[in-house]
């Protein structure tokens, strides 16, 4: 087993998003308290729509709470998860790597999706933050895995000779 030279765990925390779920939870459950208390709805319907519309925001900040990115290096090569997609991690060899490169993602593509692109013809993985590692594999494809802590990442690449 090698050493690991480097590892980060990022997790989706957008303070605003969960602001927002909890907001729309809140005009939810007044509304139907409202609906239910003038007695003009029929409480069967109006408490499936409710417990609909509080399943599907739950469940959607569950799974915002439940991403995370976790990247290592090592002497070996690069290993990446991005959960909940993936359920293992993937390992890239430092052989496959043609070419290894940092980038700055635009400022919008923060806005949309948080940077994450998947069905393109590159793979993009970023929880937070605009720098990343772009690779481009011997084998045409290409990956993007951001980071939060560039320097270090720069640093751990630089010990294993990795920085090409």
């Amino acid at each position: 087993m090698s050493k690991t030279q480097f590892k980060e765990e990022q997790r989706f925390r957008r303070w605003e998003v969960f602001a927002l779920l909890v907001v729309l939870m809140i005009s939810a459950s007044y509304h139907f308290a409202e609906l239910y208390l003038s007695g003009t709805y029929e409480t069967g319907p109006l408490t499936l729509q409710y417990t609909l519309v509080t399943i599907i925001l739950a469940g959607t900040a569950a799974y915002l709470w439940s991403i995370r990115l976790i990247l290592e290096i090592d002497k070996e090569g690069i290993r990446y998860q991005y959960f909940p997609r993936h359920y293992r991690k993937h390992k890239i060899k430092w052989e496959e790597i043609e070419q290894a490169e940092f980038i700055d993602t635009p400022v919008l593509a923060e806005l949309s999706g948080w940077a994450v692109r998947l069905g393109t013809w590159e793979r993009m993985f970023s929880v937070s933050g605009r720098t990343g590692l772009s690779l481009r594999l011997k084998n045409g494809q290409q990956l993007f895995i951001g980071t939060q802590h560039p320097e270090e990442l720069k640093e751990a690449l630089a010990r294993l000779g990795a920085g090409r």
